[in-house]
């Protein structure tokens, strides 16, 4: 029978609880009776507290960080194969062609790259998936596994960093799809002059289409993450029959796929093995801030099975066929026009000033409203929403999801994204290189989970400043995947350095080990971090333990059978107890002296 234990003050509570248990309901007293605040600033402090209702906030929580409960996990096959599918059905895939053939591999070979890549990022996000379908918890909190409660911050800063760049690229990209639409309705927009002088590196007809797509996307900073699903399905579907209707108009009017299909490729042996495994890098790239920040949507699934087979067919498929389609239309684009068009908004552009028909003008519009939409909800998925969940892990108590988002909507404005694309800036070279930050951060996670913790965390843990805490480590830091993270990024730096600037003297070393990062960094980083724990292993109770309540009321009954977890009474919870105004608390589980 469980006990009720008087609780008249905190040196009460020490006698039968756990300092983890004993530092959340301590800090809880504030939120239950908060103290009223003495000066102005500390009023303007609380005035800007995110809303939060009955639930409590601290400086490790808000509602945004908890784990996801049942009922909101409602993702299944479709959601995930959407989620993945959307960097395939997008402008940055299509066109993915003109960076692959530059390394002088022709179209078959390119494809074959990809294959194996996409494969092997399907392979890698599921293993990087289970943190968030097994405990419903996001990127923020991985982080305080692997690095610790303050080390977390190295993981959630680069994130940050790479989200604000992204959601300005993709940005500027949806604003050429919106030039799409615009020109359906006017020849004068299409043929807008230019009244920017040569020293801004765009045209006055992007920048209109840029500030709209930029406004269309603000209002969905309110839009909960996990209701974006459904949109994201019918996008998906959406740009898939534009795809499919350029490739056809073009290969069909064409005759063929053009002279790059037939290219034949000059390198040697070797030179072509580092090609294939740089292809393969190149992609994996582009979509590895999404690979390790999958936790952040693994959390909304409601099996395993559905996100697995969703991720996996939604990389695999979309990620080869879209590409193929861009790099045939480019090639059909080649002898038709006599320039190899890489995006849809060119293409169209071409059909435009070539025949202003009606039948012109409304595939223009079907395609640009097709692309816009995967673009909108890819980059509010990927970049907008994680960023919000990222910032919240930072400033819980002032800052959730919907804040975020707006932040990095704002300040995306800083990286000036027109000038990737109009100007001789290395952006583009470097984009090959975004994965060293994120591929350290990725194979710690895997080792850390499975081989250190046996795919065991308590959650309660995650939410306390308690030296005894889990993941305290030593003063809030881990220190042993703090150094494999920096061993790892360290030697993929040099290659990064000099793919942007060519008037280095290349080492050769360094740059194969950039050429394949997405292989060597994994065996480093993660080798290392394992080594590390067989040397200095981490010595505490809770290691490979589960919490022996469901404290934060998010499992199902099968789940909580299978963890061998007692659920929680929805009138005796730890973390909402109202000390100051009860003078008993019942703890079920723990016994009086």
């Amino acid at each position: 029978m469980e006990k009720i234990i008087p609780v008249t003050s905190p040196k009460t509570l020490r006698t039968v609880l756990s300092p983890v248990e004993l530092d959340i309901i301590l800090s809880q007293q504030e939120i239950e009776a908060p103290k009223k605040p003495k000066t102005k600033f500390q009023r303007f402090l609380r005035a800007i507290e995110v809303p939060h209702g009955d639930e409590p906030i601290s400086v490790l929580r808000n509602p945004d960080l908890q784990p996801i409960p049942d009922k909101e996990r409602t993702w299944g096959f479709w959601s995930f194969f959407a989620y993945w599918g959307l960097p395939n059905f997008s402008v940055a895939t299509f066109s993915t062609g003109s960076a692959l053939l530059s390394l002088n591999l022709n179209i078959q070979q390119s494809i074959g790259a990809l294959v194996i890549a996409n494969i092997l990022i399907g392979l890698m996000t599921i293993a990087n998936s289970n943190p968030g379908i097994k405990y419903h918890i996001g990127y923020t909190l991985d982080q305080r596994m692997i690095f610790g409660i303050y080390g977390s911050f190295i993981g959630i800063i680069f994130r940050v960093g790479l989200a604000a760049v992204f959601y300005g690229y993709l940005s500027w990209l949806g604003g050429l799809c919106f030039n799409m639409v615009f020109s359906s309705f006017s020849l004068n927009f299409l043929n807008m002059k230019n009244t920017f002088p040569e020293s801004v590196p765009m045209t006055r007809r992007d920048l209109i289409s840029f500030l709209c797509f930029q406004l269309i996307q603000m209002p969905f900073a309110f839009v909960k993450p996990r209701r974006v699903n459904i949109p994201s399905i019918v996008t998906c579907f959406m740009t898939l029959f534009a795809i499919v209707g350029i490739l056809a108009y073009l290969v069909s009017t064409n005759g063929g796929p053009g002279p790059l299909y037939y290219n034949r490729v000059t390198l040697n042996a070797s030179e072509r093995s580092w090609m294939w495994i740089f292809a393969i890098t190149i992609w994996y790239s582009g979509v590895s801030p999404a690979v390790a920040n999958q936790s952040d949507y693994s959390r909304f699934a409601h099996s395993k099975t559905s996100c697995y087979w969703g991720l996996f067919l939604g990389t695999v498929l979309p990620g080869t066929f879209v590409s193929l389609s861009g790099m045939l239309c480019a090639s059909a684009c080649k002898e038709l026009y006599g320039v190899a068009y890489w995006t849809p908004d060119e293409m169209v552009a071409q059909w435009l000033r070539d025949d202003y028909s009606s039948k012109a003008r409304a595939a223009a519009f079907f395609i640009g409203i097709s692309f816009v939409g995967s673009q909108l909800f890819l980059n509010m998925t990927q970049n907008g929403y994680s960023c919000g969940m990222d910032l919240a892990g930072i400033l819980p108590k002032y800052i959730n999801i919907k804040r975020g988002t707006i932040f990095v909507q704002l300040i995306s404005w800083v990286v000036q994204p027109w000038t990737f694309f109009n100007t001789s800036s290395s952006f583009l070279d470097a984009m090959s290189a975004f994965g060293v930050f994120t591929t350290p951060i990725i194979a710690i996670n895997i080792v850390d989970f499975y081989a250190i913790r046996k795919s065991k965390i308590p959650l309660i843990d995650f939410f306390t400043l308690s030296k005894s805490g889990l993941f305290w480590y030593d003063y809030g830091i881990n220190w042993r995947s703090t150094l494999a993270f920096f061993t790892g990024l360290g030697l993929g730096l040099p290659g990064l350095v000099y793919s942007a600037n060519d008037s280095l003297k290349e080492n050769i070393g360094m740059m194969n080990f950039y050429y394949g990062y997405m292989f060597f960094i994994p065996i480093v980083s993660g080798g290392l971090y394992y080594a590390l724990n067989l040397v200095a292993p981490l010595r505490h109770e809770k290691l490979r333990q589960e919490d022996p309540l469901d404290y934060f009321n998010c499992f199902n009954e099968k789940e909580l059978e299978n963890m061998g977890m007692d659920p929680n009474s929805d009138d005796v919870d730890i973390l909402d107890a109202e000390i100051q105004d009860r003078s008993s608390f019942e703890v079920p589980g723990k016994k009086t002296a």
